[in-house]
């Protein structure tokens, strides 16, 4: 995949931008970044911060030929990707079911999938179009607002060091590549025990879709997490939604 890149210094959202050049046709692999998003978002219309130039802040266009279906499928992937890019840095992150990346328990990193779908023709089913994966990482943030200070952290506070943007991007863009290749092959399926050597599995705490809470067990080679019922009856979970532990408002997607 080649990627094209458009660096911005402040934008309201890298997704927004992604999305518009999404919809003027822009190829797979456009990659917008910015140093500081004015309105950035994040899952179930949560705020995103940040300080200007110490996260990363990036959105890429994919085009897969997959159903819509398919489509909640990438953000896994691009959590498996972040954890690998993560790993070149020496940390060591753990995939909170769906979107979140945790070091030392503390969020690190978020990620948004957006997809857009349509008719694939006269009367055809409808085909998916594109998927946008926002990925904000927290990289050299020495402080937080008190609202998110004991449940986020940055590499810079977990390492000690002042960490490269650009290298960090680098790095997250091959792993994406690397898994988002693997998955165009084989699916999630071909991930999944990867992604499981990462996740935060088995006792996740989730809301089922009852609106009990059960505790994440599994995940299918769909990307559809297994979870376990006060009862013992192991329940499909597919909305990230229903992540009872992913916290309001934490610095990340």
């Amino acid at each position: 995949m080649q990627f094209g890149l458009h660096a911005l210094d402040s934008v309201d959202s890298t997704q927004t931008e992604a999305q518009r050049l999404a919809a003027e046709g822009a190829p797979e692999g456009t990659v917008v970044t910015a140093r500081h998003q004015r309105a950035g978002r994040g899952q179930r219309g949560h705020e995103w911060w940040d300080d200007p130039g110490e996260s990363l802040l990036v959105s890429v266009l994919l085009r897969p030929s997959a159903s819509p279906a398919a489509a909640p499928q990438l953000s896994l992937v691009a959590g498996l990707a972040v954890a690998d890019a993560l790993a070149t840095a020496g940390l060591t992150a753990r995939i909170r079911w769906p979107n979140d990346l945790l070091v030392d328990d503390r969020k690190v990193c978020g990620i948004l999938a957006e997809a857009a779908s349509g008719r694939a023709g006269a009367g055809g089913a409808a085909g998916l179009q594109h998927v946008i994966l926002g990925i904000g990482m927290n990289l050299n943030q020495t402080r937080f607002p008190p609202a998110l200070a004991d449940r986020a952290t940055s590499l810079r506070l977990v390492t000690g060091r002042v960490h490269d943007r650009d290298a960090m991007l680098s790095a997250l863009l091959a792993q994406l590549e690397r898994r988002y290749a693997m998955w165009q092959t084989g699916g999630f399926a071909a991930l999944r025990s990867a992604w499981l050597g990462h996740a935060r599995l088995p006792g996740q705490i989730v809301r089922l879709p009852d609106g009990t809470l059960g505790a994440g067990e599994d995940v299918r080679d769909d990307g559809v997490l297994l979870a376990r019922a006060a009862d013992g009856r192991l329940v499909p979970v597919v909305s990230g939604g229903a992540a009872e532990e992913v916290a309001a408002h934490a610095a990340g997607h």
